[in-house]
């Protein structure tokens, strides 16, 4: 499902490309920057292969997170700064301590069990609603 959302989208951004008024250099630009995204977006998020990709995220009920990354067997801790749940699709930004920026992560309803998607997007939800 991740993938179909994310080729569906690069590829509409690149059809929006094609039609606005612009040369055709800056068209070419635009073109290989969404297509670099797409590239990164899917090795990050839909098939997690990237070692900035997350592979496993728990939360604790006092709402601390923790995180591990590909090619790392060590939790990091990690603040979820901001959310979004939806029931097909949940996305966060998370501040970890030892990088500047912060980690993103989109997790699919069909990339994971049912019951532990709902339990997590339960927490969410109601870590949302006590802030």
């Amino acid at each position: 499902m991740l993938v179909g959302i994310f080729i569906a989208v690069h590829l509409g951004a690149m059809g929006l490309a094609a039609i606005i008024p612009v040369g055709w250099p800056l068209r070419l630009i635009l073109w290989g920057l969404l297509g670099w995204n797409l590239y990164y977006s899917l090795i990050t998020h839909a098939w997690r292969s990237s070692p900035r990709a997350i592979l496993a995220i728990e939360l604790d009920n006092e709402g601390v997170g923790s995180i591990r990354l590909a090619g790392s067997e060590i939790w990091q801790p990690a603040r979820i700064t901001s959310h979004v749940v939806h029931p097909w699709l949940t996305m966060m930004s998370l501040r970890l301590e030892n990088r500047r920026w912060p980690v993103n992560l989109v997790i699919a309803a069909d990339a994971v069990a049912p019951e532990p998607f709902r339990r997590w997007r339960v927490a969410l939800k109601l870590r949302a609603a006590q802030a």
